[in-house]
């Protein structure tokens, strides 16, 4: 099957989708450095970005009844826009769709609901993930106080992503790695060094499932309270 045939096919709405799908327009797609990220900029008319006080995800349609949960970043409240970032280093649904998009496109989705998870006031906000976690991290940011302490690692799945992610990101403090020792290994090191003002830390653990039960695990020894680790998964 052609891509042409496969995306038509794919825009079909079925009579019970219909019932309940909302819709948006793509305005704009980037490719990072290696092709390994894709920045998904939509038009969403309907949505109240204003209200947002904390970290959203938007269930988004990617193939016929199958749907793929993403948190909207960078959003402006005038021109009621937000980025996804995806990545696109598998061969997942997910995947497949983002590099098929082009401006112009409907975007489909099912809903957008808060995800329960904001910048605590008053904490040193410390973000710990892999390349899943990009659009998650700048929404925490966006929803941030200005001059609120920000720190963490993001780990990508090859070094061509890493060196490009201070470019396509220069707003998020991070410091990026390659590999997922890497990551558990400079936290460790990273606790250690705080041990002795814990209190003032909430960690953002967000990613794959291994890396989230490792880092928790991690985080805990060293005894952080679970209060202070909040935790998001995606995985393909």
């Amino acid at each position: 099957m052609t891509n042409q045939i496969r995306n038509n096919t794919e825009k079909r709405i079925s009579a019970v989708e219909a019932i309940f799908i909302k819709s948006g327009k793509i305005r704009a797609v980037r490719v990072w450095n290696g092709g390994k990220i894709h920045e998904v900029d939509v038009y969403l008319s309907t949505v109240t970005f204003d209200k947002w006080d904390q970290a959203q995800s938007i269930k988004c349609r990617i193939s016929a009844f199958h749907y793929t949960d993403y948190t909207p970043a960078m959003w402006d409240i005038y021109q009621k826009t937000c980025t996804l970032y995806i990545d696109t280093g598998h061969n997942g649904q997910g995947s497949v769709w983002a590099k098929n998009q082009i401006a112009g496109n409907d975007l489909y989705y099912l809903k957008i609901e808060a995800e329960k998870q904001f910048p605590i006031k008053g904490k040193h906000l410390v973000f710990l993930g892999d390349q899943t976690g990009i659009g998650h991290f700048c929404s925490l940011q966006q929803l941030a106080t200005k001059n609120t302490p920000i720190s963490g690692l993001v780990t990508f799945n090859d070094s061509q992503s890493a060196e490009a992610f201070s470019e396509n990101c220069p707003w998020l403090p991070l410091q990026a790695v390659s590999n997922y020792d890497a990551i558990h290994k400079q936290t460790e090191d990273w606790v250690i060094k705080h041990q002795a003002e814990k209190e003032n830390f909430v960690f953002y653990v967000v990613g794959g499932k291994e890396l989230i039960v490792t880092i928790r695990k991690l985080l805990r020894t060293y005894g952080f309270d679970e209060s202070q680790i909040k935790s998001k998964g995606f995985w393909h």
